[in-house]
């Protein structure tokens, strides 16, 4: 493991936590990543809302029990939704002045930084094209600097496997704006074939093009779901109405008039040229079923457990990686993506049942956290 001098520790954390911190803390979790709402109330710099009031007390509550905030600021749609124009060459200067306030306001409480998540993903990105995502993310970082000047700062990617990711973190790093680790988000297993090992290899990747600590921004493997196939596919395309895939990407406002609305309302959002690519990308949630997966570990709480052991192990013995974060706490009610309480894609990857009542994994969580990081 590598120990970043700013944190002074390893960075083992939780995304989403919620009450019970004492099951938390005693899983050796020391930082819970947390999201944080734009600051000000619609279109009125310096009025704080209710709502991010509420967050900051939240962070302070985290503190108070010897838990630090991995804190992931405002997403583009909250920037535009305040009223920022991207289309206006002065957005960038805006955004960095709005991050160096959170930065500010925050850092007494000590926390970590991720500027925004995954702007490699459309619907994550939404309004901003992928040519202003390097700049927004370089805008947040030099302002949360300004704002704190020793917080540890960086940004994160879905995954490298494509040029668009690539591209943005060589675009980034042009810019030599003092990111402290570069944030890997790797699912391999669940939302793409793979094993433990997998994961490390995508770890040591992000490492040779960064060159910085690897802080595993997000991670998991879910206890629910079974792999699709194209026959799948295939026989969902026919029951509505599709030759197949390749009629699907030449007509799909067609395909989208007819899907699931929360799905089709997002994929809507992209540009034109990407409906048929995002519409392949959306066919887990529309079948329920993984795009891939492991050969070695089923998707069971059990095979959950098995895989954590195996890939936990192996992250903490890696000299570059700075830090863990556990995609999530418990399980979900129901998809945030296309509101299916039976769809398996964001319902399943808790170390603990959406009662908080902890699954085998986290016995295993606890203990290599507890045991590697006394």
């Amino acid at each position: 493991m590598r120990i970043l001098s700013k944190t002074g520790g390893f960075i083992a954390g939780i995304c989403h936590p919620h009450k019970r911190t004492d099951l938390i803390k005693k899983a050796g979790l020391n930082y819970v990543r947390v999201d944080v709402p734009f600051p000000y109330e619609k279109g009125k710099i310096g009025v704080l809302s209710e709502v991010y009031k509420g967050f900051r007390d939240n962070i302070k509550n985290y503190n108070d029990e010897g838990l630090r905030s991995m804190c992931i600021s405002p997403n583009p749609k909250a920037f535009a939704e305040f009223g920022i124009d991207f289309d206006d060459s002065g957005w960038f200067d805006k955004v960095r002045e709005i991050c160096e306030f959170i930065g500010s306001d925050l850092k007494t409480y000590k926390p970590g930084w991720q500027v925004s998540n995954e702007l490699n993903v459309f619907h994550f990105r939404i309004p901003i094209t992928m040519e202003q995502v390097p700049k927004f993310i370089v805008a947040g970082i030099e302002g949360i600097k300004r704002g704190d000047p020793g917080a540890v700062c960086g940004y994160n990617t879905a995954g490298l496997g494509n040029s668009v990711a690539v591209t943005m973190v060589h675009t980034i790093q042009s810019y030599k704006c003092g990111e402290d680790f570069f944030g890997l988000d790797t699912y391999k297993g669940t939302w793409s074939d793979g094993e433990p090992d997998t994961m490390i290899a995508e770890v040591d990747e992000a490492y040779a093009l960064t060159k910085l600590p690897i802080l595993v921004q997000e991670f998991g493997f879910a206890s629910a779901g079974t792999i699709f196939t194209h026959e799948d596919v295939q026989k969902y395309f026919n029951s509505m109405g599709f030759r197949d895939l390749q009629e699907v990407k030449e007509s799909p406002r067609a395909f989208l008039d007819l899907a699931p609305y929360h799905l089709s309302e997002v994929i809507l959002k992209s540009p034109e040229e990407d409906w048929g690519k995002n519409i392949l990308s959306q066919m887990p949630h529309i079948l329920k079923k993984w795009p891939g997966g492991s050969k070695i570990y089923r998707h069971t709480p059990e095979g959950q457990a098995a895989f954590f052991d195996e890939v936990l192990g192996k992250m903490l013995a890696h000299p570059q990686i700075c830090g863990a974060i556990i995609y999530c706490w418990s399980d979900d009610d129901q998809c945030w993506n296309c509101h299916a309480k039976d769809c398996c894609c964001e319902t399943a990857w808790g170390i603990c049942y959406n009662n908080e009542e902890p699954k085998p994994v986290y016995e295993i969580v606890k203990k290599h956290f507890t045991g590697a990081l006394k």
